[in-house]
């Protein structure tokens, strides 16, 4: 016996795709606060690569970053088969007319939150998304 609580295990594992290194730790701090285990992922190829590795249960990804994109990300997980749920951030933007979270939930993710957004809208989409509901924006 340690003398340490018994800890539960975490919720489920969330992986953070974002190209703001200070955006990225504020999401951990959050996530990690409501028990979720958190990977982090500065990019899409580092992102398939934790995808493949540690099989997260859902990724939290933003559309716009340098080299490769949101967009390519869910391309490329559905191309892989990594049948993990995406919810798809942005702070706005167009791509060929249509609103950039419009692109992405055709794309396939299944749920898309504007940036910015409140701690407490964050949880309730992973929440909803984990357990199985699709949500709207």
């Amino acid at each position: 016996m340690t003398g340490l609580p018994d800890v539960e295990k975490p919720e489920a594992t969330v992986l953070v795709v974002d190209d703001d290194p200070d955006l990225l730790q504020s999401l951990r701090v959050l996530l990690e606060a409501y028990d979720y285990t958190v990977i982090m992922a500065a990019n899409a190829a580092a992102a398939i690569a934790a995808v493949s590795e540690q099989q997260p249960d859902l990724v939290l990804t933003d559309i716009y970053m340098p080299d490769a994109d949101g967009f390519e990300l869910i391309n490329a997980l559905r191309q892989h088969n990594l049948n993990v749920p995406v919810v798809a951030m942005s702070g706005g933007g167009r791509v060929g007319g249509y609103d950039n979270l419009s692109v992405a939930t055709h794309l396939g993710a299944v749920a898309v939150i504007d940036k910015p957004f409140s701690n407490a809208s964050l949880i309730e989409t992973i929440e909803r998304v984990l357990s199985g509901q699709k949500t709207d924006r």
